[in-house]
This record gives C-alpha cells, structure tokens and sequence, in this order.
C-alpha cells in the first residue's frame, strides 16, 4: 500500500527541510513525498503570532489538497517540516491506522499533533478537514480547532472520525514539558536553550521539534536530540 505524504514550507522554515527533514526521510517506494512551497505570512516565524493563522490556513488547505488526490481509502500523511526521521515509519503507519480513519501524534499537553498525522481518504475525513478550514477564524491555529472536534465528536457526528494517538516513539519535547517541574504543582514546560537534561526513547523514529519557540531554538534542539542518538 503507497502512502501519499505532504510537507510545506515558507523561506524561513526551508533550513529544517534542508538540513534536517530531506536528509534524514525515509526514502522508499511506498511512500510518495510532495513538498509545498508557500508564502512568508509570518513574519517573526514564531507560534502564534501575527500572520500564524495564515501560514495554518495554507497548512490546512495542503491537508485537503493531499487527502482529495488520494484513491479512496489510500492512506495521506502530512508531516511539519521542523521533523527530523530515526528510521522508517511505513510500517508503523499501515500497520496502526489499519481499522481507524486517522492516527496523529501524541503532543501531550497539546492532544493530537496536526503536524505528523495519517489518514484514510473518505467521506468523514475530508469532512473533518473542511470543517477545521471552515472554522479557523474562531480558534488561534488549527490543532486548537482538530482536538476541539475530536473531543467534542459527539456534538459531530458527521465528522466523527475514528483514531488514535501513535506511540512515543514518535517523539516530540512535549512529553518533557508535561514532566513535574522543580516547584509544587508546575510542570517542565517548553525547551529553552541549557535545558538538556532529558532522555529520548531509544527506538525513537521521529523528533518533532515543537514545544520551544522560533527558529533558532528549534534548531538547537533537533542538534541536541540528534547528538542523543549518536
């Protein structure tokens, strides 16, 4: 079974497609792998901010787009390009959305991660991702918007979709943010530069360097957890 897989980028992402996601993709003949080129709208490049909702807009666009040129039931993943790979996720991929419609990864805190999820093409998908376009002006970014519906699926039953979290192997900082901090009743929270006292799984296949914010810190932290895994 081919996986049809869509990334995107903007200027200031192109370092992580460069340096981090292309080098380090599990090339394959099952997997097809389409790179979209989009516009600059955020300026400072950092989550949330002025111009974010934009660049998700485009994001969600590209979901539908891929899902929509897919056979039905053929598997479409989107993959965030601040990703860098450890190994091959076909297996995985096939083998956990075999009897759901959607596997997404697990970003804690932050519930389904829209930016490394598969699915399967069908009615109640595309559905799903159109609503989540539909509605984007009422919710700061568009995972917000997704974990809303999911959680509030009974509310939805056209767009109910079936799915499930994949395991922590496909790994984001998320998991140490959601950590107990030092002091009574606080957590880790986000990375910040000198925080390297954490360990990654040792059968991690990918590192979805979220949980810190801007550029530079998301490349000090795929080279930190890179060097983990030397």
């Amino acid at each position: 079974m081919k996986i049809k897989a869509y990334t995107l980028f903007t200027d200031s992402h192109k370092p992580f497609l460069v340096d981090y996601f292309l080098p380090t993709f599990p090339f394959c003949k099952d997997i097809d792998l389409t790179i979209l080129y989009r516009p600059q709208h955020c300026k400072s490049a950092s989550f949330e901010t002025e111009g974010f909702r934009e660049t998700t807009r485009d994001k969600v666009k590209g979901f539908i787009e891929g899902i929509e040129s897919c056979g039905d039931g053929d598997i479409f993943m989107f993959i965030d390009v601040d990703i860098q790979f450890f190994g091959s996720f076909y297996t995985d991929i096939v083998h956990s959305i075999k009897d759901k419609d959607a596997v997404f990864q697990n970003d804690v805190f932050g519930g389904v991660n829209t930016g490394f999820f598969a699915v399967k093409n069908n009615k109640k998908v595309r559905s799903f991702f159109k609503t989540v376009l539909g509605n984007l002006d009422s919710f700061s970014q568009e995972q917000a918007l997704a974990n809303y519906l999911l959680n509030n699926s009974s509310q939805f039953p056209s767009i109910a979709i079936d799915w499930s979290f994949l395991p922590a192997r496909y790994w984001t900082y998320g998991h140490i943010a959601a950590q107990p901090g030092k002091e009574p009743n606080t957590y880790r929270g986000s990375w910040t530069p000198g925080a390297e006292d954490f360990c990654v799984p040792s059968d991690i296949v990918i590192h979805h360097a979220n949980w810190t914010a801007g550029v530079d810190n998301k490349i000090k932290l795929l080279e930190i957890v890179k060097d983990k895994r030397k």
